[in-house]
């Protein structure tokens, strides 16, 4: 989903104008940022928390020649989901998902 179908899709949900959702969504995205510099984590309610997560130094495969390469150790963005977004896709086949309105 690409920022301009998030912000229509959130502004006909909610009512606010285009502008407003707009301006509230790179506030959101800076505190984001913001937070995960300093903190590490950066918490979505009822989604879930964007963590850092430091991945070790590893050796590769090139999947074209198939010779080593060297991963360097870097940091890494995750979303760690709550249970409810978790159980989203963990139900049965014949329950239908439901969110907290009873809608999806």
């Amino acid at each position: 989903m690409t920022k301009d179908k998030m912000v229509e899709g959130i502004m006909r949900h909610s009512g606010i104008s285009k502008a407003n959702v707009e301006r509230f969504y790179d506030g959101l995205v800076s505190l984001a940022k913001r937070e995960l510099r300093s903190k590490g984590e950066f918490v979505l309610p009822g989604l879930g928390a964007l963590k850092v997560r430091a991945r070790k130094a590893r050796v590769a495969r090139n999947p074209r020649t198939g010779e080593p390469v060297r991963v360097p150790a870097r940091k890494v963005v995750r979303l760690v989901p709550y249970s409810g977004l978790k159980d989203l896709f963990s139900r049965k086949e014949e329950e239908p998902a439901r969110d907290e309105e009873g809608l999806l």
